[in-house]
């Protein structure tokens, strides 16, 4: 039996429903290659493309997320900068049609005032046209920072009309995805990194965590498999005593 049938053959009480993914190491990569860094990303890009197309034919997937841009990256120099929001507008435009056939929605996580115009208008369009789309949500997080998103969600909370309870409903309301994304189930790291860094509510209580040694270029589906088997034979107790 191959490590997909394996896969498939999880029961699916005990299947992630949200995998979070954060592709780290683009840039060492490239480093170790004698590459550059916009070459890291290219073959990034790719390597994401594939492994989502991957995740989207397991049924019991319903979430998934992939963070390519923090708040902080910002720091990072212009050209690397540049290149990295052309990516995500190509990356952008060729998940039109997939979503489309396959009933996916997609959502934009992060911020859109300080993303290049092009970019904020073609996510835009792709929520749009797939706000209806019922069969799974892939959330793409771009210019994202959990803290920065705290100080948003207030800024909301203040234009709010009519004061309301601050209940969960409320506050879920008030973060990116307007509460149709939940935190992850399993948070998957590469390029040997041991941090969540600042990915906000999406490492929640259920967030079971998985940290591969590998850059993200040299990842393949087959690391991702590995890591829904290791979580599946997981015991999860959320505070319970069993």
């Amino acid at each position: 039996m191959n490590i997909k049938e394996r896969v498939l053959n999880i029961p699916q009480e005990k299947f992630p429903k949200h995998i979070l993914i954060i592709p780290d190491g683009n840039g060492r990569w490239a480093k170790s290659k004698g590459k550059s860094v916009a070459a890291g990303h290219f073959v990034g890009f790719r390597v994401a493309k594939k492994i989502l197309k991957d995740l989207y034919s397991l049924e019991n997937i319903k979430y998934l997320t992939l963070w390519g841009f923090s708040s902080d990256n910002w720091k990072r120099e212009k050209s690397e900068v540049d290149y990295l929001m052309s990516i995500f507008e190509r990356m952008i435009n060729l998940f039109f049609q997939e979503l489309l056939e396959k009933n996916i929605k997609f959502i934009h996580l992060g911020r859109k005032d300080k993303i290049p115009e092009s970019l904020k208008l073609n996510i835009e369009k792709l929520e749009n046209i797939t706000k209806d789309n019922t069969e799974k949500i892939l959330s793409v997080a771009i210019d994202f920072g959990g803290e920065d998103q705290v100080l948003r969600m207030i800024n909301k909370a203040k234009l709010l009309e009519v004061p309301l309870p601050f209940d969960l409903k409320v506050l879920n309301l008030l973060k990116d995805g307007e509460g149709l994304v939940p935190p992850a189930d399993l948070l998957i790291r590469t390029s040997g990194e041991r941090r969540t860094s600042d990915i906000g509510w999406l490492n929640g209580a259920p967030t079971e965590l998985y940290f591969l040694e590998k850059y993200f270029p040299d990842i393949k589906t087959e690391d991702i498999y590995n890591a829904i088997l290791d979580f599946s034979l997981r015991e999860r107790r959320f505070g319970k005593r069993i």
